[in-house]
């Protein structure tokens, strides 16, 4: 298969040591090589929270001013088909900490709840800070996590060295209010704090802080910097004014969010740290304010924003349309660090790095979905559609990408092919779980 024999050329050529992983124990790596650099880049994964590809300007948006978010897309390669594993926010945060979908780790269409405390990612799961870390990394994450209220869920325990956040999949932006009565979700590593103000500028405030604390360490590191921004409530940011418009409020938003990511840039710059970085932004799911959250297994819930920057080392000004799965950020950070991916589960995460290399790279992958009563499989052009077990539709998305001409009553093999994939796949999933995630709403 080419993708498999990419992966070993790219490896071969990165000069990377790949030892074995016996499970669930993780060992150093040798040093990564890339642009023949003796040291592994470090990494700055960012999030955004419901943030709709209509709403920044490198994916055609004229409404909404996003002059760094863009900056950085102009500076790098942008992905016209990352596609999300699960269109809710805890699964997603689930597909790229662990590199598996996340109906087979099983937070797959519930949110973790508060009110289960045995909801929550599996202590079973290796995340990719796990990993990281094990290879030499320091690691944080700064923002939010939503994958477990209780303790035993709170990040420090899956390999983040630090964690500044909240626990909650959306809060008051200012009063940290979760649900009207739950207060205790935002802490600092192991401790409840209280830290006042909005919650995107304290993450900001802290991702700065943590990047200038880094000054003469020679550590890579692994930031994940998840900010809530656009996800309600829609508050107006500090030095907007508050409208009783809810749209205007998601502009400021969106807006607001742009800055922050600005922020955190123009510090990765002058401390001089571009050069042996890979950034990349990503949005957690297609449904946004502006789709009227269209959290379905159709296309506009499924692509994501997704670009990625590394100075001097990925080219500027390419855009991919190869599809990819965005829980193969575990496998391409985990190439990049030198460290195998684990080997006694099933991991579903690919390194795909030559598209990150701005190189379109045709596969034979095929991608399923589960989502609620929805199945969906996609095996190149084609993908199929399922409701409550039934066949709904069968499209071609290279003549046909929003999915509306149903062609399966005229190839009917395509439809048989692709269903008894896709039951297959679901049934293997189901059996593999890890954990069961709690009702809850996101």
């Amino acid at each position: 298969m080419k993708i498999k024999h990419q992966r070993t050329q790219r490896r071969q050529r990165l000069g990377l040591l790949w030892i074995g992983l016996a499970p669930l124990t993780l060992s150093p790596a040798a040093p990564a090589g890339g642009r023949g650099a003796v040291t592994k880049p470090s990494i700055l994964l960012i999030v955004a929270d419901n943030l709709g590809r209509e709403s920044v300007g490198y994916y055609g948006n004229r409404i909404h001013a996003t002059p760094h978010l863009d900056k950085l897309a102009s500076a790098g390669v942008v992905f016209d088909q990352c596609l999300i594993a699960a269109p809710l926010c805890a699964p997603a945060r689930c597909g790229w900490n662990t590199g598996r979908h996340p109906l087979r780790v099983g937070i797959n269409d519930k949110q973790p709840s508060p009110k289960n405390p045995e909801s929550g990612l599996s202590p079973k799961e290796i995340t990719i800070a796990q990993l990281l870390k094990g290879a030499g990394y320091d690691t944080a994450l700064v923002g939010k996590w939503n994958l477990g209220y209780a303790e035993k869920f709170n990040p420090r325990h899956f390999g983040f060295d630090q964690f500044y956040g909240s626990l909650a999949g959306h809060a008051d932006y200012y009063t940290h209010v979760y649900n009207s009565d739950m207060k205790i979700h935002f802490y600092r590593d192991l401790t409840p704090v209280n830290d006042r103000g909005y919650f995107d500028e304290l993450f900001t405030d802290e991702a700065v802080r943590y990047l200038q604390a880094r000054k003469g360490n020679p550590r890579p590191f692994y930031l994940n910097l998840c900010f809530y921004a656009p996800h309600g409530p829609y508050q107006a940011p500090p030095g907007y004014y508050h409208s009783d418009d809810r749209e205007v409020n998601y502009q400021h938003m969106v807006e607001y969010l742009d800055t922050c990511v600005g922020r955190v840039l123009a510090e990765v710059d002058r401390l001089g740290l571009a050069e042996n970085t890979l950034i990349v932004f990503l949005s957690d799911q297609g449904g946004s304010f502006k789709n009227d959250y269209g959290r379905t297994l159709r296309e506009p819930s499924l692509k994501v924003v997704c670009n990625a920057a590394w100075k001097g080392v990925i080219p500027a000004g390419k855009r991919i349309g190869t599809p990819w799965l965005h829980v193969d950020l575990f496998a391409v950070f985990a190439g990049l660090a030198g460290v195998p991916v684990p080997q006694d589960r099933v991991i579903d995460a690919q390194d795909i790095w030559p598209l990150f290399e701005g190189r379109e790279w045709p596969h034979d992958r095929t991608f399923f979905w589960k989502f609620h009563k929805e199945d969906a499989v996609r095996q190149g052009d084609w993908k199929l559609h399922l409701t409550g077990g039934k066949v709904d539709g069968l499209f071609n998305l290279a003549s046909d990408p929003e999915e509306k001409d149903n062609l399966a009553s005229r190839h009917p093999g395509k439809v048989e092919e692709l269903q008894a994939r896709q039951a297959k796949w679901k049934a293997e999933c189901l059996a593999q779980q890890t954990s069961q995630s709690g009702a809850g709403v996101d």
